[in-house]
């Protein structure tokens, strides 16, 4: 379990009072005795404020992985290029898919 840190971006992991499990929130207060708690502010997919979820405990949250990229090496041809990302994971991807990706 990640501990979170105050602005971190949490989800719950269970209902909470009028908020329900799924919604996202940002840490506002971390509260280390008489044990470890926070204040969540609550809001909504567009950033609107819902309200504030106070003394919830780690387990009650989710500190979502901020995946980053490790490394990205090019095939000789350049026609494949394989990704690393911090969590270690790699894929390899052919030009072809991500440029019918395009927008």
């Amino acid at each position: 379990m990640t501990k979170a840190k105050r602005y971190d971006t949490v989800v719950l992991l269970e209902s909470i009072g009028a908020f329900q499990k799924g919604e996202k929130g940002a840490v506002v207060e971390v509260y280390t005795t008489p044990y470890e708690a926070y204040d969540i502010e609550i809001v909504t997919d567009q950033g609107q404020t819902k309200g504030l979820a106070e003394g919830v405990r780690p387990e009650q949250i989710e500190v979502p992985a901020k995946v980053r990229f490790a490394s990205i090496r090019l095939e000789a041809d350049g026609t494949r290029a394989a990704v690393r990302f911090s969590d270690g994971t790699e894929v390899t991807v052919r030009a072809e898919e991500l440029y019918e990706r395009k927008s």
